[in-house]
């Protein structure tokens, strides 16, 4: 129950099931009971939000307890365990994983990059190697005949009329014009019908009619067309395909053969792609089951451009200083494939040989062995289609992380198969976009680049906000814990845990999605899949700037106690608060550069958050009604800007230790 779609041909089919009466329907049904794998990043935020979970509860129990024991008022002692659980429960991780994905899915969809699986977003910034066909992706697709050869000479055509054809490229012309569709759609066979259109007497076939097709097949890469023409006793059979099928129609001797695939390489080195042509003639009776079977004659070689696309060797260059390899699939002739590999750069710099991998050399080829021999290969040419779902597995043997791009049916396993699968949106099949996660709208290569660009940036702006959301919340939690240990007075209620959600929310899930990439982001090696997004440095970072923020905070408040009543001393304390949490914001924007760095990054959403924090914060400390809510005291001018200077101070630590971090590096 594999399923089929009508692609091309004809036929009469007879209809017995429909929508979920079909086997597939079936199938549908029964996929709708499964539930999605949740992804890498899923997995290790639901670690997270687990542990500190059960760490808040664990601390929240533990601080009723001893204050309720010592103090005998257990309704405070209820309210300060319930300000040290939200104070430690980080649910910002699921909105982070929520939004960031889906606004970036948003910023694609703007930039003609269609995402089909939000996962895919995620697995672009560890991709490494990037498998792309040749013809419509690198090149415009836009194909014109340029060389003709027969009876072994060339003849190139202009871009208008130059006198008639001598007769044997009429000939060759004319069978190849009789061997396409009638109203092509294929880029080739409408090539064709443009040269019928320059040189009219090709196409004066009035009442031929089309009787038998024997159409291209994966054993033999040629078609084959039988017209039957008025007073003509014999039908007219006319073929095109591959130059080593037509050889092989045509039974050359091994002499003519040499010749011929001399003049192919001759064509092919300068970019060209080359089609052989044949003619026969069928004199009645039974018509032959086979291709092979009827008496072909040689009639030459066409060739065609196919000009490179003018954003390609940008882009190519752009996906080297990536770390990424880029590997050509194509059907097309090696010397033709090489051709466009060099003119694209894909191997290097412009002009350099690429290392070419030839569909026969392939077959013969074991998995192991196939791995080993992509380690070096920048082009796969004379490819099956169902060569190409090996070539993705022996790259995934070798722990790549493989992005491959297709638009035909014959794609669609190795769309599935790849990390992320990427179609054509224009040109592709329904098949090709049904098994990619993304699909490009424009058909633009450049499009690749940039969805690579926007997958890092996803990534790298998660683990800012990661980090902004641990050491924010050690600095919350500590500071809902630490009288109670040293026996101050609370400072921390729920309503104020519940204002500070106010303000990290729309932090952690807005603005630091809205932080433009770093400088350096498309200059970097391809992640490791395995690498954690909260790990390594930046829980360093974050553990750093959130012990400096914890210290700021109680250091206020120890000297606030000494010399201000206690309204006003948790008035100054939690201003102080505000502050250490804006400067912790500011200096997340960026885990290498520094904090006046990165300032220099626009970000109006960021501002947004940020003023909006400091305009409630002085309603709060300066509207009577509210600061009775929140038991605070209005502050004088001079408190309240020390209370912000000392929280704005309070990640000197954190960026000292960014700073000497780069100097080591």
């Amino acid at each position: 129950y594999a399923g089929s779609m009508v692609v091309k041909g004809h036929g009469v089919a007879q209809v017995y099931a429909t929508g979920a009466r079909t086997q597939i329907g079936h199938i549908g049904a029964a996929l709708a009971s499964i539930t999605p794998q949740p992804s890498p990043l899923q997995r290790q935020s639901a670690r997270l939000v687990t542990s500190f979970a059960l760490l808040g509860a664990a601390l929240s129990v533990l601080v009723v307890l001893l204050r309720g024991l010592r103090d005998g008022d257990w309704l405070q002692a209820l309210l300060a365990g319930v300000a040290i659980a939200m104070s430690m429960l980080p649910e910002e991780f699921p909105i982070v994983l929520a939004v960031f994905p889906a606004l970036g899915a948003w910023r694609l969809a703007r930039a003609q990059v269609l995402t089909r699986r939000l996962a895919a977003i995620e697995t672009l910034g560890a991709t490494s190697v990037l498998c792309v066909d040749k013809t419509g992706t690198l090149t415009e697709n836009r194909m014109t005949v340029s060389t003709l050869y027969a009876d072994g000479g060339l003849r190139r055509l202009a871009d208008g009329p130059a006198g008639p054809l001598p007769a044997p490229f009429f000939r060759l012309a004319e069978y190849a014009i009789l061997a396409s569709a009638d109203a092509p759609f294929d880029p080739m066979e409408r090539a064709f019908h443009a040269v019928g259109q320059q040189f009219p007497a090709l196409t004066a076939h009035a009442g031929w009619t089309l009787v038998r097709e024997y159409p291209l097949a994966p054993s033999l890469r040629a078609m084959t067309q039988c017209w039957a023409a008025p007073g003509e006793p014999a039908a007219v059979v006319a073929a095109k395909g591959a130059p080593e099928a037509i050889a092989s129609l045509c039974r050359l001797d091994p002499d003519r053969r040499q010749a011929l695939m001399a003049a192919v390489q001759t064509m092919a080195c300068d970019g060209l792609r080359v089609l052989g042509v044949a003619a026969a003639r069928h004199h009645g009776g039974p018509w032959p089951a086979r291709q092979q079977d009827f008496d072909f004659s040689l009639l030459g070689l066409i060739g065609l451009s196919d000009p490179l696309r003018a954003d390609i060797p940008e882009a190519m260059l752009a996906l080297r200083q990536a770390g990424l390899r880029v590997i050509m699939i194509t059907g097309d002739y090696p010397a033709t494939a090489s051709a466009i590999a060099r003119q694209a750069g894909l191997a290097g710099l412009a002009g350099e040989q690429p290392d070419v991998l030839g569909g026969d050399e392939l077959e013969q080829l074991s998995a192991s062995a196939l791995a080993a021999r992509l380690l070096t290969v920048n082009v796969c040419a004379r490819i099956a289609p169902a060569q190409k779902l090996r070539i993705v597995e022996a790259l995934q043997q070798n722990d790549t992380v493989v992005a491959m791009t297709g638009d035909g049916v014959n794609d669609a396993p190795a769309l599935s198969a790849a990390h992320v699968g990427i179609a054509m949106g224009r040109r592709g099949t329904d098949v090709a976009r049904e098994a990619a996660a993304l699909v490009l709208l424009d058909d633009r290569f450049a499009s690749i680049v940039q969805a690579l660009r926007a997958g890092r940036q996803i990534f790298t702006n998660m683990q800012k906000s990661m980090s902004y959301i641990l050491s924010v919340h050690l600095v919350i939690a500590g500071a809902a814990l630490a009288p109670l240990l040293f026996g101050w007075p609370v400072l921390l209620y729920p309503l104020h845990i519940v204002f500070m959600e106010l303000l990290i929310d729309p932090a952690c899930a807005l603005a630091f999605e809205n932080e433009p990439p770093e400088p350096d982001l498309m200059r970097q090696p391809p992640r490791s899949p395995a690498a954690p997004l909260f790990g390594g440095w930046t829980i360093v970072h974050a553990a750093v700037q959130g012990c400096c923020g914890l210290l700021a905070v109680m250091g206020g408040y120890y000297w606030a106690l000494g010399a201000l009543a206690e309204p006003n001393a948790r008035a100054f304390t939690f201003a102080t608060l505000i502050a250490t949490n804006i400067a912790q914001i500011f200096s997340n924007r960026s885990l290498s550069r520094s904090l006046f760095a990165a300032m220099r990054s626009s970000n109006p959403i960021l501002w947004t958050v940020v003023l909006s924090a400091l305009g409630v914060l002085s309603l709060v400390l300066y509207l009577p009604w509210l600061a009775s809510m929140f038991r605070f005291a209005a502050l004088t001018p001079g408190q309240l800007a020390l209370a912000l200077g000392l929280g704005l101070s309070s990640v000197l630590g954190a960026e000292l230790l960014k700073l000497a971090r780069a100097r080591a590096h």
